[in-house]
């Protein structure tokens, strides 16, 4: 239903415009996550006089539900309104699981992007999964400027639980930010 979803954009930024900065984000809400996603890494830059280029977000998937959080983190951005598609996410474990029968998306808990210095070594840790994360679940959008299609908005690393992370691509696991209904 679009327009429940255009009331709910509304509302979010009218809440945002009259109420100040939440302290988690609703990444629907976004009509261009990536600019919104470059946007919290510019002011990390800023803040502490780091190349913007030099930084990429850590990705901490937390327990709490969008209306647990009571303030936002000391750097970086709570986000919520992702689902994952081919799995699902185990708030126990802390981890990706295999999906319950017949579970196509599954709601994911509030998801904290923590700008960190990016090294050799980064996306590739064991035990974390480069889950894409997409707009919407169609996977495919036109070729942007910037060599992406414009359906997908980043890599985040997931932890991949006692599965190893060929696992999951194999089952094609992805984000998504919205569903299709």
């Amino acid at each position: 239903s679009w327009f429940k979803d255009l009331v709910a954009r509304v509302e979010f930024l009218e809440s945002w415009i009259t109420s100040g900065p939440p302290d988690a984000f609703w990444m629907s809400a976004f009509f261009f996550p990536q600019g919104y996603m470059t946007a919290a890494l510019q002011m990390y830059a800023r803040s502490t006089k780091i190349a913007i280029d030099t930084l990429e977000f850590r990705t901490e998937v937390l327990s709490q539900t969008p209306d647990d959080i009571v303030q936002g983190p000391k750097q970086g951005v709570y986000f919520f309104g992702a689902f994952v598609e081919g799995a699902r996410w185990d708030v126990k474990e802390g981890s990706l699981v295999e999906s319950h029968p017949k579970e196509t998306h599954v709601y994911m808990p509030v998801i904290w992007l923590d700008p960190i210095v990016k090294d050799e070594t980064f996306g590739r840790e064991p035990g974390y999964y480069n889950c894409p994360f997409y707009k919407v679940s169609s996977r495919a959008g036109t070729l942007s400027t910037t060599g992406h299609s414009t359906n997908y908005i980043r890599n985040l690393q997931i932890p991949s639980g006692s599965m190893d992370t060929d696992h999951w691509v194999r089952r094609s696991v992805a984000l998504l930010s919205q569903l299709d209904d």
